[in-house]
Protein backbone atom coordinates (compact mmCIF):
# COMPACT_ATOMS: atom_id res chain seq x y z
CA UNK A 1 0.00 0.00 0.00
CA UNK A 2 1.17 3.06 -0.71
CA UNK A 3 1.43 5.72 2.10
CA UNK A 4 0.53 9.11 0.44
CA UNK A 5 0.72 10.74 3.99
CA UNK A 6 4.67 10.02 3.53
CA UNK A 7 5.06 11.38 0.13
CA UNK A 8 3.14 14.45 0.91
CA UNK A 9 5.63 15.36 4.37
CA UNK A 10 8.37 14.73 2.12
CA UNK A 11 7.48 16.67 -0.70
CA UNK A 12 6.34 19.25 1.72
CA UNK A 13 9.67 19.11 3.54
CA UNK A 14 12.00 19.26 0.34
CA UNK A 15 10.19 22.16 -0.80
CA UNK A 16 10.69 24.17 2.64
CA UNK A 17 14.45 22.98 2.12
CA UNK A 18 14.35 24.70 -1.25
CA UNK A 19 13.03 27.80 0.08
CA UNK A 20 15.04 28.28 3.08
CA UNK A 21 18.29 28.06 0.38
CA UNK A 22 16.79 31.24 -1.32
CA UNK A 23 16.13 33.03 1.53
CA UNK A 24 19.69 32.23 3.39
CA UNK A 25 22.35 32.60 0.42
CA UNK A 26 25.02 32.21 3.54
CA UNK A 27 24.49 28.58 2.87
CA UNK A 28 26.85 26.94 1.57
CA UNK A 29 25.10 24.67 -0.67
CA UNK A 30 22.56 27.72 -1.59
CA UNK A 31 22.25 29.47 -5.33
CA UNK A 32 23.04 33.38 -4.46
CA UNK A 33 19.62 35.52 -5.72
CA UNK A 34 21.03 37.34 -8.46
CA UNK A 35 22.47 33.70 -9.97
CA UNK A 36 18.84 32.47 -9.66
CA UNK A 37 17.64 35.99 -11.19
CA UNK A 38 19.86 35.27 -14.45
CA UNK A 39 19.34 31.64 -14.86
CA UNK A 40 15.62 32.59 -15.02
CA UNK A 41 15.79 35.36 -17.33
CA UNK A 42 17.94 33.20 -19.13
CA UNK A 43 14.79 30.28 -19.41
CA UNK A 44 12.76 33.32 -20.36
CA UNK A 45 14.93 34.09 -23.37
CA UNK A 46 15.25 30.36 -24.52
CA UNK A 47 11.36 30.39 -24.37
CA UNK A 48 11.13 32.99 -27.50
CA UNK A 49 10.45 31.53 -30.97
CA UNK A 50 13.38 32.44 -33.71
CA UNK A 51 10.13 33.51 -35.77
CA UNK A 52 10.16 35.99 -32.89
CA UNK A 53 13.49 36.55 -31.77
CA UNK A 54 14.33 39.76 -34.49
CA UNK A 55 11.35 41.58 -32.75
CA UNK A 56 12.44 41.01 -28.87
CA UNK A 57 14.84 43.99 -28.85
CA UNK A 58 13.69 47.50 -29.70
CA UNK A 59 15.83 49.68 -31.77
CA UNK A 60 16.33 52.16 -29.44
CA UNK A 61 17.40 50.10 -27.03
CA UNK A 62 20.02 49.24 -29.71
CA UNK A 63 20.49 53.27 -29.88
CA UNK A 64 21.21 53.15 -26.15
CA UNK A 65 23.67 49.96 -25.99
CA UNK A 66 25.41 52.20 -28.72
CA UNK A 67 25.67 55.70 -27.18
CA UNK A 68 26.98 53.78 -24.12
CA UNK A 69 29.58 51.44 -26.73
CA UNK A 70 30.71 54.64 -28.18
CA UNK A 71 33.62 57.06 -26.96
CA UNK A 72 31.95 59.62 -25.16
CA UNK A 73 32.13 63.31 -25.43
CA UNK A 74 30.21 66.33 -24.11
CA UNK A 75 29.80 67.90 -27.44
CA UNK A 76 28.83 64.99 -29.46
CA UNK A 77 24.40 64.76 -30.54
CA UNK A 78 22.69 62.01 -29.20
CA UNK A 79 21.02 59.33 -31.57
CA UNK A 80 17.96 60.95 -30.68
CA UNK A 81 19.08 64.46 -31.99
CA UNK A 82 20.66 62.55 -34.94
CA UNK A 83 16.78 61.64 -36.16
CA UNK A 84 16.45 65.71 -37.04
CA UNK A 85 19.32 65.59 -39.22
CA UNK A 86 18.89 67.10 -42.51
CA UNK A 87 19.06 65.54 -45.66
CA UNK A 88 22.49 65.64 -47.11
CA UNK A 89 21.28 65.80 -50.81
CA UNK A 90 22.18 68.79 -52.87
CA UNK A 91 22.46 69.61 -56.62
CA UNK A 92 25.69 70.74 -58.06
CA UNK A 93 25.54 71.75 -62.09
CA UNK A 94 22.19 69.75 -62.78
CA UNK A 95 23.18 66.66 -60.73
CA UNK A 96 21.98 65.71 -57.23
CA UNK A 97 25.11 64.78 -54.90
CA UNK A 98 25.26 63.63 -51.11
CA UNK A 99 27.47 66.13 -49.09
CA UNK A 100 29.07 64.79 -46.57
CA UNK A 101 29.20 66.97 -43.98
CA UNK A 102 26.32 69.32 -43.09
CA UNK A 103 27.07 72.57 -40.57
CA UNK A 104 23.36 74.05 -39.38
CA UNK A 105 23.75 77.46 -38.39
CA UNK A 106 20.08 77.44 -36.52
CA UNK A 107 21.27 75.01 -34.37
CA UNK A 108 24.26 75.07 -34.23
CA UNK A 109 24.99 71.90 -34.94
CA UNK A 110 27.24 69.76 -37.57
CA UNK A 111 26.22 66.55 -38.86
CA UNK A 112 28.46 64.18 -41.04
CA UNK A 113 26.98 61.35 -43.27
CA UNK A 114 28.65 58.34 -45.21
CA UNK A 115 28.25 57.70 -49.19
CA UNK A 116 25.26 56.43 -48.89
CA UNK A 117 23.42 59.69 -46.96
CA UNK A 118 23.21 58.15 -43.98
CA UNK A 119 24.27 60.36 -40.91
CA UNK A 120 26.36 58.63 -39.09
CA UNK A 121 27.60 61.58 -36.22
CA UNK A 122 27.27 64.68 -35.22
CA UNK A 123 28.11 67.37 -32.70
CA UNK A 124 27.55 70.87 -31.54
CA UNK A 125 29.43 73.25 -32.79
CA UNK A 126 30.24 77.37 -32.94
CA UNK A 127 29.30 79.40 -35.72
CA UNK A 128 29.66 83.12 -36.42
CA UNK A 129 28.45 85.89 -34.28
CA UNK A 130 24.85 87.13 -35.17
CA UNK A 131 24.48 89.75 -37.64
CA UNK A 132 21.56 92.92 -36.77
CA UNK A 133 18.97 90.41 -38.80
CA UNK A 134 19.53 87.83 -36.38
CA UNK A 135 21.42 85.34 -38.98
CA UNK A 136 25.34 84.01 -38.56
CA UNK A 137 28.55 85.86 -39.73
CA UNK A 138 28.85 81.95 -40.91
CA UNK A 139 28.35 81.97 -44.99
CA UNK A 140 26.02 79.61 -46.09
CA UNK A 141 26.26 77.21 -49.43
CA UNK A 142 28.79 74.53 -50.70
CA UNK A 143 32.17 73.97 -49.52
CA UNK A 144 34.98 71.40 -49.94
CA UNK A 145 37.69 70.06 -48.02
CA UNK A 146 40.30 71.32 -49.89
CA UNK A 147 43.01 70.38 -47.57
CA UNK A 148 43.76 69.89 -43.98
CA UNK A 149 46.38 71.54 -41.88
CA UNK A 150 47.70 70.26 -38.21
CA UNK A 151 49.19 72.89 -35.92
CA UNK A 152 51.44 74.82 -35.54
CA UNK A 153 50.55 75.13 -39.47
CA UNK A 154 53.95 75.14 -40.97
CA UNK A 155 51.63 75.15 -44.37
CA UNK A 156 49.10 77.33 -43.79
CA UNK A 157 48.13 79.54 -46.36
CA UNK A 158 48.86 82.91 -45.34
CA UNK A 159 46.31 84.95 -43.30
CA UNK A 160 46.86 85.51 -39.17
CA UNK A 161 47.23 81.45 -38.71
CA UNK A 162 50.79 81.82 -38.38
CA UNK A 163 50.45 84.49 -36.20
CA UNK A 164 47.59 82.99 -33.73
CA UNK A 165 48.09 79.45 -34.34
CA UNK A 166 46.75 78.43 -31.14
CA UNK A 167 43.43 80.43 -31.44
CA UNK A 168 42.41 77.73 -34.33
CA UNK A 169 43.23 74.39 -32.57
CA UNK A 170 44.90 71.20 -33.40
CA UNK A 171 43.51 71.02 -37.09
CA UNK A 172 42.03 72.77 -39.59
CA UNK A 173 40.01 71.85 -42.58
CA UNK A 174 40.36 74.24 -45.18
CA UNK A 175 37.49 74.93 -47.24
CA UNK A 176 36.77 76.28 -50.87
CA UNK A 177 33.64 77.34 -52.28
CA UNK A 178 31.68 75.18 -54.79
CA UNK A 179 29.41 76.89 -57.29
CA UNK A 180 26.27 75.01 -57.23
CA UNK A 181 25.32 76.45 -60.77
CA UNK A 182 28.32 75.56 -62.30
CA UNK A 183 30.08 73.18 -60.45
CA UNK A 184 33.01 74.95 -60.48
CA UNK A 185 35.58 75.53 -57.34
CA UNK A 186 36.02 78.99 -55.85
CA UNK A 187 38.40 80.21 -53.53
CA UNK A 188 38.00 80.45 -50.30
CA UNK A 189 36.32 83.03 -47.95
CA UNK A 190 38.49 82.37 -44.97
CA UNK A 191 35.92 80.79 -43.45
CA UNK A 192 37.43 77.11 -42.34
CA UNK A 193 36.12 74.31 -39.86
CA UNK A 194 38.47 74.57 -36.91
CA UNK A 195 39.22 73.71 -33.07
CA UNK A 196 39.49 76.41 -30.55
CA UNK A 197 40.84 77.86 -27.22
CA UNK A 198 37.41 78.39 -25.74
CA UNK A 199 35.54 75.33 -24.49
CA UNK A 200 32.51 77.34 -23.74
CA UNK A 201 32.52 79.01 -26.91
CA UNK A 202 30.77 75.39 -28.35
CA UNK A 203 27.29 75.48 -29.34
CA UNK A 204 27.34 79.53 -29.73
CA UNK A 205 27.74 82.06 -32.12
CA UNK A 206 31.15 83.31 -31.25
CA UNK A 207 33.05 83.10 -34.02
CA UNK A 208 33.97 85.61 -36.85
CA UNK A 209 32.50 83.08 -39.66
CA UNK A 210 34.41 80.10 -39.15
CA UNK A 211 33.32 76.92 -37.78
CA UNK A 212 34.90 75.68 -33.82
CA UNK A 213 34.68 72.22 -32.97
CA UNK A 214 36.19 70.57 -29.40
CA UNK A 215 39.73 70.10 -30.28
CA UNK A 216 39.56 66.26 -28.75
CA UNK A 217 36.80 66.06 -31.99
CA UNK A 218 38.59 68.02 -34.76
CA UNK A 219 41.19 65.90 -34.57
CA UNK A 220 39.33 62.92 -35.06
CA UNK A 221 37.76 64.83 -37.81
CA UNK A 222 41.29 65.32 -39.25
CA UNK A 223 42.42 61.37 -39.28
CA UNK A 224 38.66 60.22 -40.96
CA UNK A 225 37.35 63.31 -43.24
CA UNK A 226 38.64 62.39 -46.38
CA UNK A 227 40.15 65.79 -48.67
CA UNK A 228 37.46 66.45 -51.57
CA UNK A 229 34.29 65.73 -48.65
CA UNK A 230 31.59 68.10 -49.64
CA UNK A 231 30.19 70.35 -46.92
CA UNK A 232 26.71 72.41 -46.80
CA UNK A 233 26.69 75.94 -44.74
CA UNK A 234 22.93 76.43 -43.87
Amino acid sequence: MINFHGVNNSVSFTARKKQQCVENPTRGNSFPRILLSTVGMALCLNTISPANSDTFVREDSIEMVEDLIKPQNKTRLTSEELKAAPSPIVTIAGKEKNVGIIVDTKTNKLYRYNSAGDVIDGYHVATGRLKSNGKSLTTPGIRRVHHIENYPYSKAYGTKRKANPKAYGPNILYLTIINPKTGAEEPSNGEFIHGNNDASSIGKYKSGGCVRMDNDVIKQFAKEVMVGTLVLIK
